[in-house]
């Protein structure tokens, strides 16, 4: 089955973001544990990103202007993950990795929702069952490949290899976006929309 050109680039992106979060999640408590912070705070970091997630993504998406401006939401979203996954580089206390956890929480927040509307929008409506399929096994295949590699690069080399390795996934991710982005006006121009 063929699918879109854009819906490619858009599940390759998420495809490349969940494997830079995927790297570091299996191992998330030793992490914590590497800068002095113990299984509760572990746990703490986790609950702080799911509800600031949550709280933020109802308050940026009830609002009618989040789908006028869903493309926006997308880049600046993706952008403040971005920034979120590179301040791992300053996590030193368990402060910091609150803080760290608040950021992608918001990045996430602002483009999700924005994002699944425009995967949504690509998506054959023939096709849309085994779109949205292969949009899910391709996140749980590389959430399992990133475990694997996230803990052989952790074991190997440290966490500072591993987090170089997260933002160069992470940064892949956001210039596809801004590459879906040129694409889908080129697309747009040419198909008279």
């Amino acid at each position: 089955m063929k699918t879109s050109y854009l819906y490619r680039i858009l599940v390759s992106s998420y495809a490349i973001s969940t494997f830079a979060e995927g790297i570091l999640m299996p191992i998330y408590a030793v992490f914590v544990q590497h800068i002095g912070g113990d299984i509760l705070e572990a746990s703490g970091a986790i609950a702080i990103f799911l509800i600031v997630n949550g709280l933020a993504t109802i308050a940026i998406h009830r609002v009618t202007w989040s789908q006028k401006h869903r493309h926006a939401l997308m880049v600046w979203g993706w952008l403040l993950w971005l920034v979120g996954i590179a301040s791992y580089f300053a996590v030193s206390s368990t402060a910091t990795l609150f803080l760290t956890q608040v950021l992608i929480a918001l990045g996430n927040a602002v483009a999700d929702p924005a994002f699944d509307a425009e995967l949504d929008d690509n998506i054959d409506t023939r096709l849309k069952s085994y779109e949205w399929g292969i949009f899910g096994a391709v996140q749980d295949i590389l959430n399992g490949v990133a475990a694997i590699i996230g803990g052989a690069i952790a074991s190997l080399f440290g966490f500072k290899a591993l987090i170089v390795c997260m933002v160069i996934a992470a940064s892949v991710s956001f210039f596809l976006i801004l590459y879906y982005m040129h694409a889908r006006r080129i697309y747009r121009h040419f198909a008279g929309a």
